[in-house]
């Protein structure tokens, strides 16, 4: 395709001037040579200058009407009116030509409107499809967390102690960061970082430690450029932290917080769970007025004792105690002077005997002892210790003061009984002998 404006005008010129001169040269055929000029207007069809196409055009009008006059050839009116008919058809191939290269034009505004349209939308598809990819992406990646984070619950959840949890934190954390440094801790702030979270009970991000203004830069190491420090709560206290360092500023960002928050978040609920299953499990054993065990418990380390004792052909005792005239200390004083009597009493039993033996409270004011690996004439000894230590305690309810006696029976593994339900029938029996033979005395025969 010709580019160059000097040459598109300079053509059609050349035409007309060359024409030209062969009309004047051979006059005689101007009716031969004048539609020749039409090859100047199919050449603007191809290369059109709208200005100059006019410019042309009359020059062409003015040759065709001007120059006969000049010619020696013959005049005639059907000469003339050949001169006005070619020149009519030299204006309508103009038009012609004109009009198809508007059509063309039309067509082809039409056709870049329409590849624009069509680029258009090429773009906004592909615009599309990225975003369509990058929420793909992102659904992946949070359906990878989630299943990760699945994992990680069931993972911590499945720990028995509070020591464990605290060893799956520290690799799951590992896990999760494993290009920085991690440290998890339990107990009091180590620095002014994590006694900020203590006292806020709040996340703590540093992207940048050039750019803090919260602390000051003296505070930080040469590895530690950027933080992140979370609380382990522990029913509403701060138990410990979880704390990822980089020696790389901007290493870490708000999702690597919110991360290190789910996974204290786990942790604290498992730790709060196996705290409160222990506690459950303690109030299930111990009685929560004497912290004793309860007559539950007692019934199964008596059966664990006489089993233990069997395969080593050990002897052991048990001591049944009942408080004397205890019904009076409710009716007389209420039953908070009964409360603090059972206290006192349970008191007295625990500190009297080692932490191998056990004592519980059998029901109301009555109190049993699993003596280990101790025979009958000692339990009597520390029995009578026993006595003579609760007839010694004192009590003052409304301004009167009163004491405590109680009563003891005594049974021994295996010489008087060698099985659970027969050991305890003759303590018992030997404690209500003791009872009606006036109360406050250790029957062991």
């Amino acid at each position: 395709m010709i580019n160059s404006k000097t040459l598109k005008v300079s053509v059609p010129f050349a035409i007309f001037f060359a024409l030209s001169v062969l009309l004047f040269k051979y006059g005689a055929y101007f009716l031969w040579i004048f539609p020749a000029y039409g090859l100047i207007f199919i050449w603007f069809s191809f290369y059109s200058d709208r200005e100059l196409e006019f410019v042309i055009l009359f020059l062409c009008t003015a040759m065709g009407f001007l120059f006969p006059q000049f010619s020696t050839f013959a005049k005639s009116v059907e000469f003339s009116a050949f001169i006005f008919a070619e020149i009519l058809m030299l204006w309508t191939l103009f038009y012609l030509l004109h009009k198809i290269a508007a059509i063309k034009n039309d067509g082809f505004k039409k056709m870049a409107a329409e590849i624009s349209y069509n680029l258009s939308e090429k773009k906004n598809i592909e615009d599309e499809v990225k975003r369509y990819e990058s929420h793909q992406v992102a659904l992946l990646n949070r359906i990878k967390f989630q299943s990760e984070l699945s994992s990680s619950i069931q993972y911590i959840s499945s720990s028995s102690s509070i020591e464990e949890i605290k060893e799956k934190l520290e690799e799951l954390v590992r896990k999760y960061f494993s290009d920085v440094a991690t440290l998890v801790h339990s107990g009091v702030p180590g620095d002014v970082f994590e006694k900020w979270v203590f006292d806020r009970k709040t996340p703590l991000l540093i992207k940048d430690s050039s750019l803090e203004k919260r602390f000051s830069f003296s505070n930080f190491s040469e590895d530690e450029k950027s933080i992140v420090i979370t609380p382990l709560n522990l029913f509403g206290i701060v138990a410990g932290f979880i704390r990822i360092s980089s020696a790389r500023a901007q290493r870490f960002k708000i999702d690597d917080l919110r991360v290190l928050e789910i996974i204290a978040g786990i942790c604290a609920v498992s730790m709060e769970n196996i705290r409160l299953f222990e506690k459950v499990e303690e109030l299930a054993v111990k009685d929560g007025l004497t912290q004793m065990y309860t007559h539950r418990a007692f019934e199964g380390r008596l059966q664990e004792e006489i089993l233990r004792s069997a395969r080593g052909r050990n002897s052991f005792s048990l001591l049944m105690i009942d408080i004397d005239h205890f019904k009076k200390y409710n009716d007389t004083y209420g039953h908070q002077a009964g409360d603090s009597v059972l206290k006192t009493v349970a008191g007295v039993l625990k500190d009297s005997i080692r932490e191998i033996d056990f004592a519980a409270r059998y029901g109301g004011e009555e109190f049993a002892i699993i003596l280990t690996g101790i025979g009958k004439q000692d339990a009597v000894g520390l029995a009578e210790h026993l006595r003579r230590t609760l007839e010694a305690a004192r009590f003052n309810f409304a301004g009167t003061d009163t004491g405590v006696t109680a009563s003891f029976g005594v049974s021994e593994f295996p010489k008087d009984a060698t099985i659970e339900s027969q050991l305890i029938r003759v303590a018992d029996e030997r404690l209500y002998r003791a009872k009606g033979g006036g109360r406050n005395m250790v029957v062991y025969e």
